[in-house]
Order: C-alpha cells, then structure tokens, then sequence
C-alpha cells in the first residue's frame, strides 16, 4: 500500500454522495487498497500526511479544498525541504476552495489521482516558504502552494465564513470580498524584492501569487505559473470603498492589472512589513500577520496531472 488519501472530513460531510462515488470509482479502476485517513480538527492533515509517508506511502493524495491541500503539503517537508524526493502530491477538489485546482484544470471528477494507475504524469511546481507572526504572536514558518494575501484577505475569509445562511452551506467567497470592500481600509507597507531597497505604497491586497485564482475563483494573478521559479505580485492600492466594490467584477475576470491603482511586480524573495496591523491568509486560511518573508522553494513538489 503506497497510496494515502488524506480527507476534510467537513468537506465529505458537505458533499457525501460525490465522496462515495469518487470511492466507488477508485476501488473499480484497478487501484490497489489505500489508507484513507480522515481529518477530524484543522491541522491535522499535516500530521497525517507525514504519518503516511513515515508509514511508507509514496502518493499522498489530499481530498479537500486549498486548505486541505496546504495543510498536506506541509506534512511532506521538514524545513522546506520535501520528506523524500519520491513524493507525489494529488489532488482531489472536494471543498469550499479549490483554487489551486482551478489553475491546474482538475476537477473532482477529472482528478488524475482517479484515473489507473500509471495513467497519468507528475508535474514538478513551485512552493512559497513564508516566515511570519501567527494570530498568537509567535514567529513561524509554513509553506504555500497558492497564494498568500496580506491585507484585507484575511478579513475576506473570516466574512466568506460567516456569510448569511440563505447564501448556501460553503464560505461565500463573493460576500467575504463585498463586505472587505465595504469595511477595509488600505493600510501602508514596505515591499522589498529580491533585496532591493524597500519602497512604500498603501494596500488593501498584497498579493504573492504562485497560482493564478483565489477566493474562489477571482483570477488575482492572470499571469502566474506555478513553475517559473517567481512569485506574481500584485498589489491592489488605495481603492475607496465605492471603487473597491465596482473592481471586484474586475477582480473576479483577472482584467484588474490594467487599474491604475494596482501594480504588478515579480520576484523570488519578498519581505512585507507595516507599522500597521496586517492580515496574512495563506490557500484560504487566516494564519497570521505581518511582518511576512515570501521565498520560492523551485520545482519543490510532484504534483499529479
């Protein structure tokens, strides 16, 4: 047994039958028994997934949204260094984001990591490595595969999970970017690229982009790839609150670089430091604040494709 997947237990609660049917398609498509291990608190799937590997398991699948693919990809390093160079990451998007999965073209259905075995390849990507202040103050250090977004992000995914019930079960992604857009001030930073000299601008969004969407879909970063060894930087300014609300449709179909209030910039290495008080949401989850370290780690995971 080589094969671990590791499962939101929250997603499959949301979406029960399509998890039984993607169970029943790979028991019939001539896959050997896996170890399916479910999540049952968040973080735990970084602790299952280096338990699979340690167990043997060189494909390690994550059954959920971002988060649940961020939290795996973290239990396959150790200090930004992957576990073994052997380890295949897959992806199955069963969940309330699935942004990284967007970029890639997977769809739970059309998930590689569904088809027989030795029918589909690997992909090598990028990953970020971030150094920041957790929501307790403490300095850490966790990986992304995504994005990270400083600013009015984190407050985004706190709204898009308290959205209003008639608005569906899943965090709503439109509402969370709506109410920012409402209620967030742009903060002033200091960006530094590549050990350039800083230079000051004000944002609501900074975003540092190895994929392409985020928030469910919004194309923050139309011109990222997750495997040139750089970030994408987009920085979205001082919107008023009028302004911000009339870009998000700009925002939603990535047409928003052209706004002359947001600038575009690329880089391997970025530091982002405030006098103010800065969210940082990483694949969808509020983990902390600033100041915040951004670095590529090039080519640092086989993904399933």
């Amino acid at each position: 047994m080589n094969t671990a997947y590791i499962v939101n237990s929250v997603a499959v609660d949301r979406w029960n039958g399509r998890w039984h049917r993607l169970q029943n398609h790979i028991r019939h498509s001539g896959h050997p028994p896996a170890d399916v291990r479910m999540t049952g608190a968040f973080g735990e799937a970084t602790r299952l997934a280096r338990e699979a590997v340690e167990s043997g398991c060189y494909t390690v699948v994550a059954v959920g949204g971002d988060g649940t693919v961020n939290e795996v990809l973290n239990g396959l390093f150790e200090n930004g260094v992957p576990l073994d160079g052997r380890i295949v990451l897959g992806i199955v998007p069963l969940g309330s984001g699935c942004d990284l999965a967007r970029t890639l073209g997977i769809t739970a259905e059309t998930s590689p990591a569904l088809k027989p075995p030795g029918s589909c390849g690997t992909r090598k990507i990028d990953v970020g490595k971030v150094e920041f202040t957790d929501l307790q103050g403490l300095r850490r250090t966790r990986l992304f595969i995504n994005i990270a977004d400083l600013g009015a992000g984190g407050l985004v995914v706190e709204k898009a999970s308290k959205a209003p019930a008639i608005l569906g079960r899943r965090p709503n992604y439109v509402w969370g970017i709506l109410t920012a857009a409402l209620v967030y001030r742009a903060r002033r930073v200091k960006i530094a690229i590549d050990g350039n000299p800083p230079f000051e601008v004000a944002t609501r969004n900074t975003i540092v982009a190895n994929g392409r969407y985020f928030g469910r879909g919004f194309l923050a970063a139309p011109d990222a790839k997750l495997d040139d060894g750089l970030f994408d930087i987009v920085n979205i300014g001082a919107l008023g609150t009028l302004e911000a609300v009339w870009s998000v449709p700009k925002l939603r179909n990535g047409t928003h670089l052209s706004h002359p209030k947001v600038s575009h910039y690329r880089g391997r290495r970025v530091e982002v430091t405030s006098d103010e008080d800065v969210l940082l949401e990483m694949d969808g989850d509020l983990v902390g604040t600033l100041p915040v370290t951004c670095e590529v780690i090039p080519a640092a995971i086989n993904v399933m494709v």
